[in-house]
């Protein structure tokens, strides 16, 4: 990861050659800096070098309901499958937002509360979400679930929950409930506050009758257009610290080579 953030950190750096600096002995002193300094950025936070961090996000297909969210694990380490589990992880961070944008909730360490199901392909560096929630290739964040299958007592439904779909259906989707709807905004489909469906376009949940009054016309929109899909959630990687740390001091060793290349040119001009 290093190499390639140094090749994109360079790509607008005008080539040099030992020739363009006459003595070469010149600019040693600057070339050993920029090299000390990049080691000594790299190791200066050797506690957080073998993890590696990813965000993620989603939007409603239908109410535009948001979350957003982080996760680490040990980069390191063999994964069966190459699969991060939910055991595996560092940390795991999840916000909920309101369709107008406002925060409703932050569950923070999320991979240690009870009933959460989170799975991690490696390879593809992709979150497993078309399973069921409680099944190896689904999601389940947040809150315990409360759907009918999950054989939780419906009378201790509280929180809100991003999860996959039910063990029920056979079409992947993603769902946000409020299970005891402490916040009171409208659902958008059927039950649920929110959903996306990567399979359906938006005018197929419309044709079903079961999106929210709330957000079809004259009362509102949905959140995605009628003739687009849902989405998955969508992850993205966070440049490692030592990476962009690093990049400094080569950012330094390559600025001071450029400015005694100058140096040197303006004197060669005025000789």
């Amino acid at each position: 990861m290093e190499v390639a953030l140094f090749m994109a950190a360079c790509q607008s750096c005008q080539p040099f050659t030992i020739s363009s600096f006459g003595d070469f002995g010149l600019m040693l002193p600057t070339l050993k800096k920029g090299l000390f300094i990049g080691l000594a950025l790299s190791l200066a936070i050797p506690a957080r070098a073998e993890a590696i961090e990813f965000n993620f996000d989603w939007t409603g297909q239908i109410a535009g309901f948001g979350v957003s969210g982080s996760f680490g694990y040990d980069e390191i380490q063999s994964y069966t499958g190459g699969i991060v589990r939910t055991d595996d992880l560092d940390f795991l961070n999840i916000s909920f937002f309101a369709p107008d944008g406002t925060l409703l909730e932050t569950y923070t360490d999320n991979h240690l509360d009870p009933g959460v199901n989170f799975n991690f392909d490696t390879s593809t560096q992709e979150i497993l979400q078309a399973g069921s929630y409680n099944e190896p290739t689904g999601l389940n964040l947040g809150a315990p679930n409360f759907d009918r299958e999950s054989g939780n007592d419906p009378a201790l439904a509280s929180g809100l929950s991003f999860w996959s779909k039910p063990p029920r259906s056979s079409t992947p989707h993603l769902h946000i409930d409020d299970w005891a709807d402490t916040f009171g905004i409208p659902a958008g489909f059927s039950p649920h506050e929110d959903v996306s469906f990567p399979t359906r376009t938006t005018q197929e949940l419309v044709d079903t009758s079961r999106v929210g009054a709330a957000y079809l016309p004259p009362n509102g929109q949905t959140a995605v257009p009628l003739n687009e899909t849902g989405q998955f959630a969508r992850v993205t990687a966070v440049p490692e610290p030592t990476s962009v740390l690093g990049l400094l001091g080569i950012g330094t060793l390559v600025a001071g080579l450029k400015r005694r290349q100058r140096s040197h040119q303006a004197e060669a001009t005025k000789a």
